[in-house]
């Protein structure tokens, strides 16, 4: 009988490792669930927040500086339509720039409004910074150029005004028609 007890003695304390085990996992497997659940939070939040834009990135002047640019170039060509003495063949030229000039910009301003935009693309305050930099630089070259390109078409324009000046000049001084 002393045997049966010392088994029963023996039993109701295991029983006791056996409830303190399973306390000890649930507590363990509350606590793994709760970090997880933690760290899926901190994710979720970090790559929501790579979705939206930082109000002072937003408010960069160089995003209003490259929307001037762009608003800028078409003039620029503009002007060049309507002046005389250009034949057919440099107007085709000059409309063919233009549509490449113009197209590069377009895509330059989706660009800049996908940068922009919260929700449209996921990327960190400094990477939004960086593309907003390179844009910038982009539609300033081609500013740059437009302008360079429609000096030169008025400076060849003048040159051959000027050429045709010196010539009817020179016919009218040696007396030939």
């Amino acid at each position: 009988m002393k045997y049966l007890l010392q088994q029963i003695a023996a039993v109701a304390q295991y029983s006791i490792y056996v409830k303190q085990g399973y306390q000890i996992s649930r507590s363990g497997l509350g606590n793994i669930g709760a970090y997880i659940k933690s760290e899926h939070g901190l994710h979720s939040a970090y790559y929501s927040s790579l979705r939206t834009v930082n109000p002072e990135i937003k408010d960069n002047p160089k995003a209003d500086t490259i929307i001037s640019y762009a608003v800028q170039i078409p003039g620029q060509f503009d002007h060049l339509n309507s002046l005389t003495g250009l034949d057919e063949g440099n107007r085709k030229y000059i409309a063919q720039v233009e549509a490449k000039v113009l197209a590069e910009c377009d895509k330059d301003l989706t660009e800049l409004q996908l940068v922009l935009t919260s929700g449209e693309a996921q990327m960190s305050d400094d990477e939004r910074i960086n593309r907003l930099d390179y844009i910038y630089f982009r539609v300033k070259d081609k500013y740059a150029f437009t302008q360079s390109f429609c000096n030169n078409v008025r400076m060849l324009l003048l040159q051959r005004n000027r050429e045709l000046q010196d010539v009817l000049s020179s016919g009218r001084y040696y007396e030939i028609n």
